[in-house]
């Protein structure tokens, strides 16, 4: 008897699992809660996990529904139908055109001492930009921000304040890596402080 304040969406990896989604959360009655969408098409290593039939499903059907989208620069790519983003703002002007209501473009993947991720809603933007941290410790760090924002926003800040948010607690918990196993090792997750060294730099377009 306790409705959601925010669902957050993530491999869903099959037609069948897209449109049973997709069902649910057009059938939400309103006000619906906020929902946060993780594409999850592409891996890290460029691999495919959404084939092309279920990502006409998540594009078509679940994107009208969708608050924020946080795609890496693959994943724009593949939505917008290019196989390399080199404009995070002219791909994320064309992913609003998909209905989605805003769009984090995360620039973990590309080159450089800073990461620099892309946000919009097609009337505000603004640029958050990180100091690369030099550890091989981040598996799951794009399924830990959009949770990380979807708690953000069930806690009643707005989608701006709440990506702000998410990005400081991501870098607070790359910079506690886990040294777990051989190879790419998973993001280690803590309790949320909120320090002045951890958020992001933000520059408002």
């Amino acid at each position: 008897d306790l409705f959601p304040a925010a669902i957050k969406t993530g491999m869903l990896g099959s037609v069948t699992t897209c449109g049973i989604v997709a069902d649910f959360l057009s059938r939400l009655p309103a006000p619906r809660p906020a929902l946060v969408c993780d594409p999850v098409m592409v891996s890290t290593s460029g691999s495919s996990l959404l084939d092309a039939d279920a990502r006409d499903i998540v594009i078509r059907r679940i994107f009208p529904l969708v608050d924020i989208l946080t795609p890496n620069l693959f994943e724009a790519g593949q939505i917008i139908g290019s196989d390399v983003v080199r404009d995070a703002e002219k791909a994320a002007a064309l992913i609003l055109e998909t209905g989605v209501r805003s769009v984090l473009i995360k620039g973990g993947h590309a080159e450089g001492n800073t990461s620099s991720d892309f946000w919009t809603d097609g009337e505000n933007s603004m640029w958050l930009s990180s100091p690369r941290l030099d550890t091989n410790e981040t598996h799951g760090t794009g399924c830990i921000l959009a949770a990380a924002i979807a708690s953000a926003l069930a806690n009643g800040q707005d989608i701006s304040e709440a990506v702000v948010t998410a990005k400081t607690f991501l870098n607070q918990c790359i910079g506690n890596p886990a040294n777990v196993g051989a190879g790419p090792g998973p993001v280690l997750v803590k309790p949320f402080c909120n320090l002045e060294r951890d958020r992001p730099n933000v520059r408002y377009n």
